[in-house]
């Protein structure tokens, strides 16, 4: 463009210069030339004709650069509007950032069209979709890192559906390269996509696939804590708590003021039935992070477990105090209250729960409950009913049902409630008791005798259930 510019200059000061040399030749040959022209007749001049020539180039050669120039305006306005591989990943994590993970999954996946041989796009996309579905709880400068709760229960079908496009996007990223890059710069190897889709696997509900990530991650670099806290709780979840405990103890070796580990350990101890273990890991952890939450409320049920309703409320409301978002805390002052027989207390804190998650079946369940509790069977039923809808795999909503029903003398509805709750959880004793105790009430003893058999061989020590068979016993030799 600037070579036509100057070509432009050029041809102007020519033109200049012609037509001053023009005008100069015209004042000092006029008297000839008038002459002439007047016995020979008017003749065209040819310098005229050849600077008349050379400005008609000049106007073609200006339109046409000016033309170029216009067009290439165009291509220039084209590219700054266009986004980069760069900008597509930066406006993806900004928006993760501000918890907007639907619309950064579609800037990661712009980024992935951009750039389909880049392994850490995929990585990010993952944990934009993850983020999604999950409880989060911290998303750490640049998402970087995330910090969750599992899901509430069971993963619904919606969520299984995007824990596969995670896992999808991480299996693609470990594939690609051998190393994966993460934003700022810090470098990350398959260890840490491993890890990562090991959680993804975990919330699944896969734990078979969560500890064998878990695991390579640790056979690649068994110095990373996260994959042991990770193996642990899929372990845990397993319900194969002495394996938990190893690899948690394993994890608080490598760094002694772990507060997540010591966390996860007391919650291993927990299941396992060590309440006192329990209560000392879960008091590590608050030793080393003051403000861990989830500790507080892992403490707080466990100290429900001793009966200890006071000291549980107070760790409840450590948690709550922490984070008034915080429903689990919600849930498990409300049982501490239900324990110490203050139904309306738990009331509203169920309320409370509910309000904050509307779609929180646990909370329903317990509300209903207390309704109970106070006689106030229609409401009670109204509460069952949604827990049910919220979580139709529950055996405990359904049996809680049946026993509102009961007390309404609908022993049909009573016994169909229990059913269900046996058909959802066979090992079931208290359903299979109380289907027994509406047989018994209809004088169906045959199959009260049943059920009280089958609630005792489940639990073997239950005298209200021994009792209860040899009544119904009784009855049948009449």
């Amino acid at each position: 463009m600037r070579n036509s510019f100057i070509l432009i200059s050029l041809v102007m000061v020519m033109i200049a210069f012609s037509s001053a040399y023009y005008a100069e030749a015209q004042e000092s040959t006029l008297p000839t030339r008038a002459s002439r022209d007047a016995e020979e007749g008017t003749m065209a001049d040819p310098l005229q004709t050849r600077v008349s020539r050379d400005a008609e180039e000049a106007q073609a050669l200006q339109e046409r650069v000016s033309r170029d120039a216009e067009g290439t305006v165009s291509e220039l306005q084209t590219r700054a509007s266009r986004k980069t591989e760069e900008d597509y990943i930066k406006s993806g994590i900004a928006l993760a950032m501000e918890g907007e993970y639907v619309k950064a999954s579609a800037d990661f996946a712009e980024a992935i069209k951009l750039s389909p041989g880049n392994p850490n796009n995929y990585i990010l996309r993952a944990r934009a979709v993850f983020a999604g579905v999950s409880d989060i709880t911290k998303v750490d400068e640049n998402f970087s890192g995330i910090t969750y709760n599992s899901v509430n229960g069971r993963a619904t079908d919606a969520q299984i559906a995007k824990f596969d496009l995670a896992i999808e996007d991480l299996t693609k990223a470990l594939n690609l390269n051998p190393y994966s890059w993460v934003p700022d710069f810090k470098d990350a190897s398959n260890a840490e996509t491993y890890i990562r889709r090991g959680r993804v696997y975990a919330e699944k509900g896969d734990h078979d696939s969560a500890i064998g990530d878990f695991s390579k991650a640790i056979t690649l670099d068994s110095r990373i804590v996260r994959a042991y806290n990770g193996r642990g709780n899929a372990y845990t979840d397993k319900g194969e708590y002495d394996k938990a405990i190893a690899d948690f103890t394993e994890a608080v070796k490598l760094i002694p003021d772990y507060a997540e580990g010591y966390n996860s350990r007391g919650y291993a101890y927990s299941l396992k039935g060590d309440t006192d273990k329990a209560i000392a890991d879960y008091s590590e952890a608050i030793k080393h992070e003051p403000e861990f939450g989830a500790a507080y409320n892992n403490r707080g049920l466990s100290y429900i477990e001793k009966r200890d309703y006071n000291k549980a409320i107070a760790d409840f409301n450590k948690a709550i105090e922490l984070n008034n978002q915080n429903v689990r805390a919600y849930i498990g002052r409300a049982t501490a209250y239900a324990g110490s027989q203050n139904r309306d207390k738990a009331i509203e804190d169920y309320n409370k729960a509910i309000e904050i998650d509307p779609n929180f079946a646990r909370a329903y369940l317990g509300r209903g409950n207390m309704y109970a509790g106070k006689e106030e069977w229609d409401k009670a039923i109204a509460d069952y009913t949604k827990a049910i809808a919220l979580d139709t795999a529950s055996a405990s909503a359904y049996n809680s049902r049946g026993i509102a029903y009961a007390n309404k003398n609908d022993y049909r509805r009573a016994i169909a409630d229990y059913t269900k709750a046996i058909d959802l959880n066979d090992q079931f004793a208290i359903a299979y008791n109380n289907r027994g105790v509406e047989y018994y009430a209809r004088r169906d003893y045959n199959n009260a005798v049943l059920d009280y058999e089958a609630a005792l061989k489940i639990d073997q020590n239950n005298a209200v259930v021994r009792r209860n068979l040899e009544e119904a016993r009784k009855a049948q030799g009449r």
